[in-house]
C-alpha cells in the first residue's frame, strides 16, 4: 500500500481536511487530530488508500459546509461513497434513531465503511471518560455495545474490530 504516490494522496486528504474544518468547521472539538488519527490508524493497519483517504474525510460532510459532490471530484466515487455512509442525517431529530440508520447506512455501502465506523469507535472511545453528563457517557457506551453487537458477522476477523471489543470491555468494567 505505501509509496509515494499514495503518501501524496493521502497528504492531499489530510490539506483538504484542514482547509474545509478551516474555512466553515461547525465543531468546537478538535475534529482536524481526531479525523487524522482514525485514517493513519487505518493506514498503519494496511488498508486501501481510499478507506484511508475516506476516514480521514468522515467527518467533512456533518462537521463542515463541505458536499458530498466536492469529495467525490476530488477524492472518487468510493471515497465519496464511503464517507456518505459515515455521515450522520441531520434531519434525524432522535439521535439514537440517527445513529442506527448511519450504522445501516454503512452496513449497506458494505465492510469498509463499517471499517472506517470502527476505527472512530475506536478513536472516540478514549474521550467517553469525558462526557458531559453520565447520561451522555452511557449512551455513548450503548452506541458503541450496538456498533460492536450489529457489525460482529461482518468484522469478526478484522483486528481492529477486535481492538474495538477490548475498549469497550475497559470502559464498561469501570
Amino acid at each position: 500500500m505505501r509509496s509515494p504516490e499514495v503518501d501524496k494522496q493521502i497528504e492531499e486528504a489530510i490539506k483538504f481536511l484542514v482547509f474545509v474544518i478551516h474555512k466553515s468547521g461547525k465543531n468546537p472539538k478538535p475534529v482536524i487530530l481526531h479525523s487524522i488519527r482514525v485514517g493513519l490508524n487505518l493506514y498503519i493497519l494496511g488498508y486501501d488508500k481510499d478507506i484511508v483517504i475516506a476516514a480521514i474525510l468522515h467527518d467533512v460532510i456533518e462537521d463542515t459546509n463541505t458536499k458530498i459532490e466536492e469529495v467525490k471530484s476530488k477524492f472518487g466515487s468510493k471515497v465519496a461513497k464511503l464517507v456518505e455512509a459515515n455521515s450522520f442525517d441531520d434531519s434525524i431529530a432522535d439521535r439514537t434513531e440517527r445513529y442506527k440508520e448511519n450504522f445501516e447506512r454503512c452496513r449497506k455501502a458494505g465492510k469498509d465503511a463499517l471499517i472506517i465506523k470502527a476505527a472512530d469507535f475506536f478513536d472516540n472511545a478514549d474521550y467517553y471518560n469525558l462526557a458531559s453528563t453520565n447520561e451522555l457517557a452511557n449512551w455513548l457506551l450503548e452506541k458503541l455495545k450496538y456498533f460492536i453487537d450489529n457489525s460482529k458477522k461482518e468484522l469478526k476477523d478484522e483486528a481492529l474490530y477486535r481492538e474495538v471489543v477490548k475498549k469497550y470491555m475497559g470502559i464498561a468494567k469501570t
